[in-house]
């Protein structure tokens, strides 16, 4: 009887799937639009990783060896050979150095120095917090992502980022820069409608790694929408003609994203929990310099004026986000 009541069950649950499915498919909304640019990566020098990982020292990718000819392989340092002595002494003494260096890293890591912890980016992904030009020389990018979900008091941020892409320059570092800049000023300015949020950093890796890994978010956030409404990419503008929909639900809810790759970390780049320190982060995330910056992506949604989007759609949507 418990067997057949169970089977019961599980084709009822079966066919509320069945018909809700095409339904929370259609749930949320279902336009956006993007603006976004890659100039930093093509003008930047690109270098041999093999040989930035050979010369790397503390930013979690450098690889470090001792060579010495003929040692441990029967060699005039070897066991077989004539200095035995000799090329123990040297080995230990080398062992040494090797130890002395690594205890002097791990004490500028505690202390918050270079290749160290020192808060913010560091913390998470074990780079350094300095603006070391050495990291720009080896080739080095970091890539961030900031993702905010503002109440319906900030409905006109949709307006606004459109204007920015429309009359933004998204084919160099220094237009590329203006409008992180402006798009971080505008959230700014809407910090006490932000609800959730979420930020997320990579880093350190090679320009190659950084820009696929860059696309590959920019992708995905993307795709969360049906129709993008309007699209600026590399100075070349496209928009869809596909026929607005009016939303069933109310506007309560606009998504704003936040990409960039840079080409030095951010000290305040962590998960936020509060107002205060997001707004540190908008703040420190719109002051990157055009020299700093080697791509951009901003993306919103919805972004047709009767689309809609709720609180609920939100939180089956962005998992991610918490709340502050």
């Amino acid at each position: 009887m418990t067997i057949r009541r169970l089977g019961r069950w599980f084709s009822v649950f079966v066919l509320a799937l069945v018909v809700l499915l095409p339904t929370l498919a259609l749930a949320g909304p279902r336009s956006g639009g993007s603006f976004s640019g890659r100039s930093g990566f093509r003008t930047a020098p690109r270098y041999d990783a093999r040989r930035d990982d050979r010369n790397t020292y503390g930013g979690g990718s450098g690889s470090h060896f001792i060579f010495l000819p003929g040692w441990g392989w029967g060699g005039g340092y070897g066991y077989g050979g004539g200095m035995g002595l000799i090329g123990t002494v040297f080995v230990l003494a080398a062992v040494a150095i090797g130890a002395s260096m690594v205890m002097r890293a791990v004490r500028r890591s505690r202390a918050g120095g270079p290749g160290g912890a020192g808060g913010g980016i560091a913390s998470l992904f074990g780079a350094s917090s300095s603006n070391d030009d050495s990291l720009v020389l080896q080739g080095r990018a970091f890539v961030y992502k900031l993702q905010l979900a503002l109440g319906r008091s900030a409905r006109g941020v949709q307006d606004r980022l459109a204007v920015f892409a429309a009359q933004g320059d998204t084919s160099s570092e220094a237009g590329l820069a203006a409008l992180l800049q402006q798009s971080a000023l505008e959230l700014l300015r809407n910090k006490d409608s932000i609800r959730y949020a979420a930020a997320e950093g990579r880093g350190p890796m090679t320009l190659t790694n950084a820009e696929t890994a860059m696309n590959g978010v920019s992708l995905a956030e993307r795709s969360r929408f049906q129709v993008e409404r309007v699209r600026v990419a590399d100075g070349r503008a496209a928009r869809s003609d596909a026929p607005a929909e009016e939303g069933k639900e109310a506007l309560e809810m606009v998504v704003v994203t936040l990409i960039a790759a840079t080409r030095t970390p951010l000290e305040k780049f962590r998960a936020v929990s509060t107002a205060d320190e997001l707004a540190a982060l908008l703040s420190e995330l719109g002051g990157v310099s055009a020299s700093g910056l080697l791509g951009l992506e901003v993306i919103w949604t919805p972004a047709d004026a009767n689309d809609s989007m709720t609180e609920t759609d939100v939180m089956t949507t962005y998992p991610e986000l918490r709340s502050l």
